[in-house]
C-alpha cells in the first residue's frame, strides 16, 4: 500500500522578530521561527536535565561526561531557591549546592547550559522550590507583588555573583535562562522577571518559558521568550488509579501544547473570546520536558520502558521538534533540610505524595549514575542529530494523509515526513505504550521531490508491531545521492556512514544511479560503495549494536560496556559484568581490544530484627502505607570488596509498599514498590556508615495503580551486590 502525505506548505521563515539572541567574541546564538542558529548555522542541541543539588558533587564531572557520551550537548538544571536560602538571609552555595563549581565542570566538559532559575521551579520539590520562610511572609508569590519581587531580586543578586563568570557574554556556557515554570496566565509577570534578570546582569542569548497547560498555550510575553513544551508516557499526577487511555504523544500531530502536564497544580481555563492564544508560527518547536522516564507517586507507579521513552522522543522529532529536551535525563536523591524533608507531599499542600529521598525518575541515567536501557536507544537519535541536524532542522513536517480514527486506533499506520521539498526523512511509529498495534505489509511512501513525487521502497517493506524508525530519501552525502535506504541513518564520519537495521526489515541501499546493495548487519560486515567517483563505506549495525555505538570527541567506539571520555582518559564501566572490552573505529574497520576485570563475589550480612520504627526526618513516610505490618532488617556492608572498581549497587528484590534504608537513624534512600528491583549505591550508603537498617511496609490490596503482577504482600526475597566494574584507558593506547 502506498502511504501519502498532506500537501502542507511550510510556515514563513521569520528572522529578527524576537527580542532574543546574542554574541560574544567567538559565537553568535540566534533564533528564527523554525530553528535555533549558532554562528548563522542551523543548530539542534540535545538538552538533558540534571539537578546538581540532587547529585553528590564528587560525581558531578563523571555524570556530566556520561550525559555527553549519551549525546546530550546542552545541560538543563533547575536552581532551587530552597536549597540556597533555606533560612532567610543565610545563603548556601557550598557542597552539593556549589553552583559555581557545577558550572565550571560543565564548561570543562565542553557543554552548554540552560539555567532554570525559577523563582518557582516545581520539580516535585517542596513548595516548588520556595523556602518555607518565604511562604510565611504572606506576600503574593508568582506575581508582581512588590514585596515578593524584592525577595526575588535579593536572591537573584546572589545567583548573579555565582554565575557571572559563566555567562555567555563572558565566554561561558550559559546560553539560555528559563523564567518561572508552568505559569499559564501571567505574561506580565514573566516579562517582569526577565527585566529583573537583565537589570541584575543575568544575561543570556535565549530566555525560555514553559508553554503548556492552557487552552491555547500558556500566556507569555510573546516576543521576549521562547516557549518550550513537553510530553510524558504516563501521568502519575492524575488523581485516579486506572490505566491511562492511549497517550497522544505516540501519534504524529501538529499540536505542541499538552493539557496533561502539571494537571495536578494547574486548572485550565474555559475557552472564551479573551483567552490568550499563542502564535506558534513565531517560534521553532522546542521542548524541555520530553519524558525520558517518570517519577512515581504513592498512588500511581507506572513503569516506563526504554521503548516508551525512545519512540515518544522520535515521534516529536518527526513532528518538527528542533530542540529535544529531556526531563529528567539524570535522576537524583533529595537532600533532607535542616528542619524538614524536601519532597512534595500532601502535607506540604501538594495533591500527591512522593518519595522523601528518591528522585530516580526512571531516567536514562538513574539516581546513582546507573545506565538504564533508554540511554542507548535515545543515543541513536542523538548521534543522528549530531551528524545531520543542520539539514534536518531546516526540513518542515508534513503529516499523514490517512486519518487516524482516534486514540484507540490500533490498525492505522502512524507516519510523518520532514522534507525540504526534495529530500528528507519518513518517520514511522508502530508503537504505543500498553497497546498492540497491527503490523503492516508492503508499505511504500509517496514523498515530494523537485520534479514531482517519488515512491519508495520499490518492493515495499513490512512494518512489525512495536517498531519505530526513520528512513532517508534523496539524501546527498559527499556529492552522492542516496535514493533511499530501508535502514535507519545513525551517523556520518567523513566518508563512512553508520546505519541501523530495523528488526524485521531487510537493510537495502538504493543510489540515484540505480545501483543497490542488500547487506548483512555486523561490526565487521562493512561494505564499500563506489558511486560517481566517490567511495563510501557503509556499516550496518543491528539495533542492539547501534545502542552501544559511542562518538566521543570525534572518536568512534563500540562496547557492550558504557563509555565516557575525559581528555585522553577513556572510562569503561558496566554493572554486574566484568567484561570491559571495546572496539575503536580507525576509519576503515573496528579494532577490537579485549579487557576484563576480576569477577567479584559479594554478599550482604542480613538479619531480621524486632520492629524498631525510626523517628528521624522522613520516617513519617511509612505512615502512607496505612498498616502496622512492617518488617525490619539490619544490613552489614563492611565485608563487601569492590577492589579498584567505581562502586556497587545493593539490589533489593522485594514485595511491599514502601522500603526505606537508614544509617544511624538517618534516612538515606527509599522506594515505592512498583514491581521492579530497587538499586541503591554502596558508595552513597557508606557516606553515612557501614551498618544500615532496612524497613519495608506491607503492600495491601488498596487503590494504587501498579503494573506489576505481584501487587500485594510483604517479602524480602533477596539482597545482592552488583559491582560496577570500571577501568580507565589511555586513549593513545587504544588508537593504533
Amino acid at each position: 500500500m502506498i502511504y501519502k502525505f498532506k500537501d502542507e506548505q511550510p510556515t514563513k521563515l521569520l528572522r529578527g522578530h524576537l527580542h532574543l539572541g546574542g554574541s560574544n567574541q567567538t559565537t553568535t546564538i540566534d533564533v528564527n521561527s523554525h530553528y535555533l542558529e549558532k554562528n548563522g548555522q542551523c543548530w539542534i542541541p540535545v538538552m538533558g536535565e540534571i539537578h546538581y543539588g540532587r547529585v553528590n558533587r564528587e560525581s558531578w564531572k563523571a555524570e556530566l561526561l556520561k550525559m555527553k557520551a549519551g549525546g546530550v550537548t546542552l545541560i538543563a538544571a533547575y536552581v532551587f531557591w530552597i536549597f540556597h536560602e533555606e533560612e532567610e538571609g543565610q545563603f548556601n552555595f557550598s557542597g552539593n549546592y556549589d553552583l559555581r563549581h557545577f558550572l565550571e565542570l560543565i564548561q570543562e566538559c565542553g557543554l552548554d547550559v540552560v539555567l532554570r532559575i525559577g523563582p518557582w521551579c516545581h520539580a516535585e520539590l517542596r513548595n516548588g522550590g520556595f523556602p518555607e520562610w518565604l511562604l510565611a511572609k504572606g506576600c503574593e508569590t508568582r506575581t508582581d507583588d512588590p514585596e515578593y519581587l524584592g525577595y526575588v531580586t535579593r536572591y537573584w543578586s546572589q545567583l548573579k555573583e555565582q554565575v557571572s563568570d559563566f555567562l555567555f557574554e563572558n565566554g561561558g556556557p550559559i546560553c539560555a535562562i528559563q523564567l518561572e515554570n508552568e505559569l499559564t496566565d501571567n505574561a506580565v509577570h514573566i516579562k517582569t522577571l526577565k527585566n529583573i534578570a537583565i537589570e541584575l546582569g543575568l544575561n543570556a542569548p535565549l530566555y525560555t518559558a514553559t508553554g503548556w497547560n492552557a487552552t491555547y498555550g500558556a500566556a507569555i510575553p510573546e516576543l521576549d521568550v521562547l516557549p518550550v513544551f513537553g510530553g510524558y508516557a504516563d501521568a502519575p499526577w492524575e488523581n485516579h488509579t486506572r490505566q491511562l487511555e492511549p497517550v497522544s504523544h505516540y501519534f504524529f500531530l501538529p499540536a505542541r501544547n499538552d493539557h496533561s502536564i502539571g494537571k495536578d497544580l494547574i486548572i485550565a481555563k474555559e475557552t472564551d473570546e479573551d483567552v490568550f492564544q499563542m502564535k506558534y508560527d513565531l517560534y521553532p518547536f522546542a521542548t524541555c520536558e520530553i519524558g525520558a522516564g517518570i517519577q512515581v507517586t504513592h498512588h500511581r507507579r507506572p513503569i516506563i520502558s526504554a521503548d516508551d521513552a525512545a519512540s515518544l522522543a522520535m515521534v516529536k522529532i518527526g513532528c518538527g521538534n528542533n530542540l529535544p529536551g529531556y526531563y529528567m535525563y539524570h535522576g537524583g536523591t533529595n537532600p533532607i533540610g535542616k528542619h524538614h524533608t524536601m519532597q512534595e507531599s500532601k502535607c506540604t499542600g501538594y495533591p500527591n505524595d512522593l518519595p522523601v529521598r528518591s528522585y530516580d525518575f526512571q531516567a536514562p541515567i538513574g539516581e546513582f549514575g546507573q545506565i538504564n536501557p533508554q540511554y542507548g536507544k535515545l543515543k541513536i537519535q542523538h548521534l543522528f542529530l549530531q551528524a545531520f541536524g543542520d539539514s534536518l532542522g531546516k526540513m518542515c513536517p508534513q503529516f499523514q494523509a490517512m486519518e487516524i480514527e482516534g486514540r484507540n486506533d490500533t490498525t492505522s499506520l502512524r507516519y510523518a515526513l520532514r522534507t525540504d521539498g526534495n529530500s528528507g526523512y519518513v518517520f514511522v511509529n508502530n508503537y504505543q505504550r500498553h497497546s498492540m498495534l497491527a503490523p503492516h505489509e508492503s508499505v511504500q511512501f509517496e514523498v515530494p521531490v523537485a520534479d514531482g513525487h517519488f515512491v519508495f521502497p520499490q518492493q515495499g517493506i513490512n512494518v512489525p508491531c512495536g517498531s519505530y524508525f526513520m528512513l532517508p530519501y534523496n539524501l546527498e552525502i559527499n556529492g552522492v545521492v542516496l535514493s533511499y535506504s530501508t535502514a535507519q541513518l545513525v551517523y556520518q564520519d567523513r566518508n563512512t556512514l553508520f546505519f541501523m537495521a530495523i528488526d524485521g526489515i531487510e537493510p537495502e541501499y538504493v543510489w540515484a544511479d540505480g545501483s543497490q546493495q542488500k547487506v548483512r548487519t555486523g561490526l565487521d560486515n562493512q561494505i564499500t560503495v563506489h558511486v560517481n567517483g566517490v567511495t563510501l563505506t557503509l556499516v550496518t549495525l543491528s539495533q542492539e549494536q547501534a545502542e552501544h555505538l559511542f562518538v566521543l570527541d570525534d572518536n568512534i567506539f563500540y562496547s557492550n560496556a558504557d563509555l565516557y571520555l575525559d581528555g585522553d582518559k577513556l572510562t569503561a564501566y558496566r554493572v554486574g559484568n566484568s567484561d570491559l572490552s571495546l572496539s575503536w573505529w580507525n576509519g576503515a574497520r573496528f579494532i577490537h581490544h579485549e579487557f576484563s576485570k576480576v569477577s567479584l563475589l559479594n554478599h550482604v550480612d542480613l538479619t531480621e530484627i524486632a520492629v524498631a520504627t525510626p523517628t528521624s526526618l522522613g520516617s513519617e513516610e511509612l505512615a502512607l502505607s496505612k498498616t502496622d505490618n512492617l518488617k525490619t532488617w539490619t544490613l552489614d556492608f563492611s565485608h563487601i570488596d569492590i577492589r579498584d572498581n567505581v562502586d556497587a549497587l545493593i539490589r533489593f528484590d522485594y514485595v511491599g509498599d514502601i522500603a526505606q534504608l537508614y544509617v544511624d537513624d538517618e534516612l538515606v534512600a527509599d522506594d515505592f514498590y512498583k514491581g521492579t528491583h530497587w538499586d541503591v549505591s554502596l558508595k552513597h550508603i557508606l557516606e553515612f556508615g557501614d551498618k544500615a537498617t532496612l524497613v519495608i511496609t506491607e503492600k495491601a490490596n488498596d487503590d494504587i495503580y501498579i503494573e506489576s503482577e505481584e501487587r500485594v504482600g510483604l517479602e524480602l526475597k533477596k539482597v545482592s551486590v552488583k559491582v560496577i566494574y570500571s577501568n580507565q584507558f589511555d586513549i593513545s593506547h587504544i588508537k593504533y
